[in-house]
């Protein structure tokens, strides 16, 4: 939507005041008188609250301001105290650095509050504060040079320049107060604050001579310069202060210790050398530092009273102005409040019935839909079906918003009833789901055994490879029957008491797929799975290697790993050569590994995974397809094992041979790892906790098992060594007798117990070798596409011949 068309849309809104909402309505008929004492009012509110937040920064700027006096004090003390020694030599370390550390925390205080955003401070006094920032970063080196026993006059004037930056800063701070009465106030203590140094300066000044035991010229006309200001300055306080605070400080600085400093002073320099006196009486003979110390001291603290007495009427006389204009903004506005209720008090009266009416129907139709109606959705899902009483609208008047409740509470109730009877559907579809799998689930059981009993008694290897192949076949069908129960929200009978090793739970996931002859199960940790877990997670693992057979290569084979999980718990590596997945798809795939509350049966290709999600949330295992990166094809499928289902290795454990569930699986799976000595009968373990998965163990003392002893345990003729290899189970219904025929190439080393290396031997087929380069990465689409244009092919071949037999998909 253009800017145009969108301007024109809302003010086609504005203009078509049947669609306006009803408060709008009701202030829209108050709108003209409300209107006349709101543009009066506003005018002069706006008024007394800008003057109220000047005073407010002013207010921030007296702070400011007051926060510079301690640091003054601190330099004009630091000044003083380092004046007190003879030339070349340095003050006493310890009081010095003191106060020098005094000064730096006054400085940090100021520099806080006039770098904040909220102080007012203009582009002068930000210029002034910049030079006392600066000053006072100089301050350590100048304290170096008095520690290595620099000039004292010359220490004092470089003091005397930093105090003249911060009081030039006081001055611009000062200027910006704005108010005629603040301004005048602020003027009288800044010339106070000057008249202060004044009398500082000559402190420091005089005590450096009678440390030295002479005035030098130099001195004597600093001090008689200073006396000069500091009576112009005591003159501009009285020009500009009130009669007050004249008083005030004429009482104040008042008294034998101010009058003998100002004595002590002109005897000092009475005793500079001039013409007309070239032999004048010595510095000790007039002024003692003992009594030039207590009076000046005495001095300052009487001038820093009248300044700290000062600074509180200002500050005082801001906030009192500040409240003064904040009550009669406050004033203004209760009279145009009160104008403004008497207004629309009849309004008010007769919409706020309608208004909260609307305002309930409108709120609880909110909650039902987002709260309500969900949350009994879900508990007829988690409990049943049963009989819902919903709770009326709270409107319970006769008029049009009454009658509107009414029809919601109908429609409420007919949603309600439309949930139940939903799921009443749903547990019924489920039970006759659940039903239908354990009738299936027990006729395949009795499908078993009976198989069983027939490959005990078949003496034929070509029947009994097809035996087999039924064997298995039934194995698969059981493992649908468990996965449609899973979906349906029942718990699977199959269940174990006992701890499961590691690697027997992997065979035997590889042993429920159809193509377990190209599952490659490498070495896994020595450790046991709980059994409460173990039957779950060998059918989530067959999931998995269901999959990864299904979508790669019929030749290829996928590797299946178990290593340790940092913190605890295993991790267990399903590898495939597929066509892989993109990015998109990949994504969507963990989505749905993680969607355990699926409540829509899931399609036909993606169940498997619904499955696995279900399996993982029982026992908080992570699943997670990772796509194997650009120069390899397939996926990694990462099952996460958490260390409450691990558990150490135990001398009970069922062995390898009873974990599968299949004479074909078994026969498939069972690869020692050394090579049997000959005459050596392995003894299948007979734990009765794996006979769900199988039927029944294997037992070698039946003879009629003599065959698929040889076939699934590896025994050959004695001599012979054992060849374990998967090609070997690839056709189980490639004719066998009852011994197995020699390799044509044997070993050389046949007599040898232990099997010969061969090199590369360890590759598994199809995959690249490690010192070759890296094949190129098939796209996964591509290769989608790539087999659907080859099937299609196939299809329009054989009709096109005439032959309507069903071609073989690939696998």
């Amino acid at each position: 939507m253009t800017v145009q068309n969108r301007v024109r849309w809302r003010w086609a809104t504005v203009v078509d005041w049947r669609n306006w909402r009803l408060p709008v309505k009701v202030a829209a008929v108050l709108l003209v008188p409300v209107a006349v004492a709101v543009g009066t009012g506003v005018l002069q509110i706006r008024g007394y609250v800008v003057r109220a937040d000047s005073y407010a920064s002013i207010g921030k700027l007296v702070t400011l301001r007051s926060a510079l006096t301690p640091l003054v004090a601190a330099v004009q003390d630091e000044r003083a105290h380092q004046a007190d020694r003879v030339d070349g030599a340095s003050p006493e370390a310890n009081a010095f650095h003191e106060r020098g550390a005094v000064t730096t925390r006054a400085f940090e205080l100021v520099r806080g509050l006039a770098e904040d955003p909220g102080t007012p401070v203009g582009e002068v006094a930000s210029a002034r504060f910049a030079e006392v920032t600066t000053q006072v970063n100089a301050l350590p080196q100048l304290r170096q040079s008095i520690d290595a026993g620099s000039d004292v006059s010359v220490s004092v004037i470089a003091y005397t320049t930093v105090l003249r930056s911060m009081l030039d800063f006081d001055q611009a701070l000062v200027n910006e107060f704005g108010d005629a009465t603040l301004a005048s106030t602020g003027g009288a203590l800044h010339n106070l604050q000057m008249a202060g140094e004044q009398l500082s300066l000559q402190h420091a000044v005089l005590l450096a001579g009678v440390s030295r035991g002479r005035v030098l010229d130099s001195e004597a006309t600093m001090l008689d310069q200073s006396q000069l200001r500091y009576l112009d300055r005591v003159a501009d306080f009285a020009a500009l202060a009130t009669s007050g605070q004249r008083d005030l400080r004429t009482q104040t600085v008042n008294g034998r210790d101010v009058l003998d400093r100002d004595r002590m002073v002109r005897d000092a320099l009475t005793t500079v050398a001039t013409a007309d006196d070239p032999d004048p009486p010595a510095l000790a003979t007039k002024v003692s530092i003992g009594d030039w110390e207590t009076a000046s001291h005495a001095t300052d603290t009487l001038v820093n009273k009248v300044l700290v007495s000062l600074e509180g009427e200002l500050a005082d006389t801001v906030a009192t102005l500040q409240d003064e204009t904040s009550d009669q903004a406050g004033l203004i506005s209760m009279v145009l409040l009160a104008s403004l209720l008497a207004a629309v008090g009849v309004g008010v009266v007769f919409g706020n019935n309608m208004i909260r009416s609307l305002l309930t129907l409108r709120r609880t139709a909110l909650h039902v839909a987002q709260h309500q109606l969900p949350e009994l959705v879900a508990d007829l899902r988690e409990e049943g079906a049963s009989e819902v009483v919903i709770e009326p609208v709270a409107v319970h008047t006769t008029e049009e918003f009454g009658q509107l409740a009414r029809a919601f509470d109908a429609v409420h109730q007919q949603a309600v009833g439309s949930a139940v009877e939903q799921a009443r559907l749903r547990g019924g579809l489920r039970n006759t789901f659940v039903n239908l799998s354990r009738r299936s689930q027990g006729l395949v059981e009795r499908q078993l055994r009976l198989m069983e009993e027939l490959e005990r008694k078949e003496e034929n290897p070509q029947q009994l490879a097809n035996l087999f192949k039924l064997d298995h076949l039934a194995t698969r069908m059981r493992r649908n029957n468990e996965n449609l129960m899973v979906l349906s929200g029942t718990d699977v009978t199959r269940r174990f008491s006992k701890p499961i090793p590691l690697g027997d739970v992997l065979r035997a996931a590889a042993s429920e797929i159809e193509h377990y002859q190209r599952v490659v199960v490498q070495t896994t940790p020595q450790v046991e799975v709980v059994g409460y877990a173990a039957s779950d997670l060998v059918r989530l693992i067959a999931e998995l290697l269901d999959n990864a057979t299904a979508f790669s290569p019929p030749r290829s084979h996928v590797v299946i790993v178990g290593r340790p999980r940092n913190g605890g718990g295993v991790v267990i590596d399903v590898i495939d050569e597929g066509v892989g997945m993109a990015p998109p798809e990949l994504e969507a795939a963990n989505v749905r590994l993680r969607s355990v509350d699926t409540d829509e049966l899931p399609a036909s290709r993606q169940m498997g995974h619904f499955v696995i999600a279900r399996l993982a949330a029982r026992h908080q295992v992570e699943v997670t397809l990772v796509d194997q990166g650009p120069h390899r094809d397939g996926l990694r499928a990462v099952v996460g094992v958490p260390p409450e289902l691990i558990r150490q290795p135990s001398a009970t454990a069922p062995t390898v041979v009873d974990a599968l569930p299949s004479p074909a699986a078994r026969r498939a799976q069972a690869v020692p790892s050394a090579r049997p000595r000959p005459g050596a009968t392995p003894a299948p373990g007979n734990d009765g906790e794996w006979s769900s998965f199988r039927g029944k163990a294997v037992d070698d003392d039946d003879p009629s098992a003599a065959t698929r002893a040889v076939w699934f345990k590896g025994k050959l003729p004695t001599g012979e060594a054992p060849r374990h290899r998967l090609d070997d189970a690839a056709d189980p219904a490639a004719p066998r007798t009852n011994g197995v025929k020699p390799d044509p190439t044997p070993e050389p080393d046949s007599e040898v117990d232990l099997p010969k290396r061969r090199p590369r031997g360890n590759l598994v087929a199809g995959r690249p070798d490690p010192g070759g380069a890296a094949p190129a990465r098939r796209d996964p689409n591509a290769t989608r596409g790539f087999l659907s244009n080859y099937q299609t092919g196939i299809r329009q071949g054989v009709r096109d011949s005439g032959d309507h037999r069903p071609a073989q998909e690939n696998p």
